[in-house]
């Protein structure tokens, strides 16, 4: 039988495997591993959400929907959004339904980039961006926030813009996440408002991911969409605040060409998310809208006696002031190789963290904790993370 000798697409080629997924293949996965290693909360899906879903499909709500989204939906995220962050969207047609905020990620940069564009991406940063980059076939312009306390400041934009300049690549967008993941770090409307100020000047566009909005905890969120919607990009979804991850529910909001030219991607590429999805994630925006502020409080107690705990051990760590991570240097005593560390306290003490290295590589002392799961998977990690360092 003859078989295709035909090789692979340089795209495909050029595409990194994903540095968490290559993290966790060093790793013996078994029962006894506590895993604190990826953002997926333990709260259940809201009853009636659930009811809800289970209604769509007995309605037999199996047929398509639109590509861009049913209306119901789009029009209670346009109110959903609005009302909870003072977001200037004018149009249900400026909201597309997508297969989680990672789909609005890669829409947004296929629909911006051309082959050699730059875009700017924040470190540490989320390791989905520099993929969607790759699919994009961007130029990656990395901005280190590790001597501004990971906080993104005018200065560094400029500077990383006119470095790019200099060096023959056009700067076209930005990506930037808050509050962040991995380091917690959020942004006021004060601050947003100068990195705004920079942004108009450059006249670049901007992708904000705003997926952990509701987990904010020092003040409310702002959204740039609120201070900037001609040039930002807004990424968001369910899977933070109704706690939705495996339903794979998102939204991109955007308006004019560039909302057309993301649908025309996302239309090529999918048909439409689920239906029966669609109407659950609708009747979760109207009915239950407050479901990431009841589960915020015990985010902030989880991410506080972690810290504590941890602060205790001889780590450097900050209170995060959202999302729900512990970003922790490590002690002195383990140098700059986070990556050993946690392999090792993987194999020795069962306990499962992700190296800091993941998400920038001037970030190899530092790691990410999540405290998405429950009090009692957290208290069994600490105690494991404690005998460990006795015993080193």
């Amino acid at each position: 039988m003859n078989k295709a000798t035909h090789p692979l697409s340089d795209r495909i080629k050029n595409i990194p495997h994903d540095p968490m997924l290559d993290f966790l293949d060093k790793v013996e996965q078994s029962d006894d591993l506590v895993d604190l290693g990826f953002g997926d909360p333990d709260f259940a899906v809201g009853k009636k959400t659930k009811e809800a879903f289970k209604t769509a499909i007995d309605a037999d709500r199996s047929h398509y929907a639109d590509g861009q989204g049913i209306l119901e939906l789009r029009e209670a995220a346009k109110d959903f959004y609005n009302k909870k962050y003072d977001c200037l969207i004018e149009s249900a047609n400026d909201v597309l339904v997508t297969v989680g905020a990672a789909e609005g990620i890669n829409l947004a940069l296929l629909a911006l980039a051309n082959p050699g564009d730059g875009v700017m991406i924040v470190e540490p940063e989320y390791s989905q961006y520099s993929t969607a980059l790759c699919l994009a076939r961007a130029a990656k312009i990395p901005i280190d926030t590790k001597q501004t306390a990971f906080k993104l400041t005018p200065e560094l934009i400029k500077n990383a813009y006119n470095d790019a300049i200099s060096k023959g690549i056009n700067p076209i967008a930005i990506v930037i996440n808050y509050p962040n993941n991995p380091t917690g770090i959020t942004y006021n409307r004060s601050e947003l408002n100068a990195l705004a100020n920079v942004f108009r000047e450059l006249k670049i566009w901007v992708l904000s991911d705003e997926i952990y909005a509701e987990q904010t905890y020092i003040g409310n969120h702002v959204s740039l969409y609120s201070i900037l919607p001609e040039q930002t990009i807004l990424i968001t979804g369910l899977s933070k605040s109704h706690s939705m991850t495996g339903y794979r529910l998102g939204f991109v909001i955007s308006h004019g060409r560039v909302m057309k030219a993301m649908r025309k991607i996302h239309d090529t590429l999918l048909t439409c998310v689920a239906t029966p999805i669609q109407d659950a994630a609708a009747f979760a925006l109207k009915n239950d809208p407050d479901a990431g502020v009841k589960t915020r409080s015990t985010y902030l107690e989880r991410v506080t006696k972690v810290t504590n705990a941890l602060n205790a051990l001889g780590f450097q760590v900050k209170l995060p002031q959202g999302a729900f991570y512990v970003w922790a240097k490590i002690p002195d005593k383990f140098g700059d190789d986070a990556d050993n560390f946690c392999l090792d306290l993987a194999q020795r003490a069962r306990v499962q963290i992700f190296p800091g290295s993941i998400f920038s590589d001037t970030a190899k002392n530092y790691v990410r904790i999540s405290c998405a799961g429950s009090d009692a998977h957290l208290d069994s990690a600490l105690r494991r993370i404690t005998d460990y360092l006795q015993n080193c």
